[in-house]
């Protein structure tokens, strides 16, 4: 079966500015894909079922997005053929990553070469947001600078770029529907941040300057989380020329320039914990 990868993400920023009617937040973010991936394997086939399986990192019951994802296809398309998908998940869940969604839009991708359907990377996106906000970003990839609900994509050269992402899931549980509630939006709203506006108006190269990158989660996720913050606190004292929480956690990243004070902090990480360094 062809062998598939689906990247990560982090959000180098992130801003939530407004609450809509249908109970999704507004927000203006950056995303950027980092080289951990899941691995797909898929294949089309002839009596129409979806056939899931996974290995690895343990799934939680209930319908996998996967199988979602190749249901969208079938019904929107009336498609006779089916799939069999095999997912060796190795992106932690729950992890503030995008592992799920990134799944998805690596499904839909792929069964739009298996079948035949030829669809434009646009209306991927827009069958992608069926599946989830952060599901058409995943359709772009790469790097890019979100709007809305994070379905408004600009693509922007990659902000973190020439070093090493030491990426650190803590095993620490944070229910995102929780950390919305907790967001005063009326401080998100109206504080100011010209960085994000920066990256969103430049397809080039421009000087971002990291201290002035937010996550908004972040106050409400380190209250309840203590430990969380110790991990970002870490990576900056261990050189670290710029460190977060992805999304709403509880991933903590840590972007270092020189690979010796990289292996350093790795090396000082809980080894309890799911710590893993990449070349961006």
């Amino acid at each position: 079966m062809p062998l598939y990868n689906a990247n990560c993400k982090i959000n180098i920023h992130l801003r939530i500015t407004g609450k809509l009617p249908n109970g999704y937040h507004e927000l203006e973010t950056i995303f950027q894909e980092i080289p951990l991936y899941d691995e797909i394997e898929i294949n089309s086939n002839s009596n129409g079922n979806i056939n899931f399986e996974s290995t690895g990192i343990f799934i939680p019951e209930g319908k996998n997005i996967c199988i979602k994802a190749a249901e969208i296809l079938k019904n929107e398309f009336n498609i006779t053929y089916g799939c069999n998908i095999l997912l060796m998940k190795n992106i932690p869940i729950g992890a503030g990553l995008g592992g799920g969604s990134s799944d998805a839009a690596t499904v839909l991708k792929a069964l739009n070469d298996l079948w035949g359907l030829n669809l434009t990377e646009e209306k991927l996106e827009l069958l992608g947001i069926k599946l989830g906000a952060d599901v058409p970003f995943f359709i772009k990839g790469g790097c890019a600078a979100a709007t809305g609900i994070g379905e408004k994509l600009t693509s922007i050269n990659p902000v973190l770029t020439d070093g090493y992402i030491l990426l650190v899931y803590p095993n620490i549980h944070v229910d995102t529907s929780e950390a919305y509630r907790n967001l005063n939006l009326n401080l998100t709203k109206n504080s100011q941040n010209g960085i994000f506006a920066l990256a969103l108006k430049s397809s080039s190269d421009v000087h971002l300057k990291y201290d002035e990158f937010i996550n908004d989660f972040e106050s409400y996720v380190f209250k309840e989380h203590a430990e969380i913050e110790t991990i970002k606190n870490a990576l900056l004292n261990k050189g670290a020329e710029f460190a977060a929480m992805s999304g709403s956690g509880s991933s903590v990243f840590g972007f270092f320039r020189d690979e010796l004070k990289l292996k350093n902090a790795k090396n000082l990480i809980d080894q309890n914990y799911f710590v893993k360094a990449v070349k961006v």
